[in-house]
């Protein structure tokens, strides 16, 4: 079993990046369009961590490290895609369950009988 696209679409959805962000302690304060930060992964005087609202983003100019909430949690607590995948759920109170499908199995195709 695993998550599907739609699950993990719902889980960014119900995980606003900037308030994942603060929640760690980083304060962040807009800029135009962008919100900007002091790098959480490195040690810096001027920001140069961007998050961009309208796409769910992050880019920092300085480290390269780049995503979606999902991949800033698993840079940032140092977790497994699954493990911040289930962390964000929990977050968000969905439930990782609903958000799990079986995968259809291969269908192999049988001979034709003559």
């Amino acid at each position: 079993m695993q998550v599907t696209k739609d699950g993990i679409e719902r889980i960014k959805a119900a995980n606003e990046l900037a308030a994942v962000v603060a929640e760690r302690g980083i304060e962040v304060k807009r800029k135009g369009r962008q919100l900007v930060a002091l790098c959480p992964f490195k040690a810096e005087k001027t920001p140069s961590f961007t998050i961009s609202p309208a796409k769910g983003m992050f880019h920092c100019f300085g480290c390269g490290k780049n995503g979606d909430v999902i991949g800033f949690v698993v840079h940032h607590d140092k977790l497994s895609f699954p493990e911040a995948v289930r962390k964000l759920a929990a977050r968000a109170g969905l439930s990782i369950v609903r958000l799990m499908e079986d995968r259809p199995g291969v269908l192999h195709a049988t001979p034709l009988q003559a």
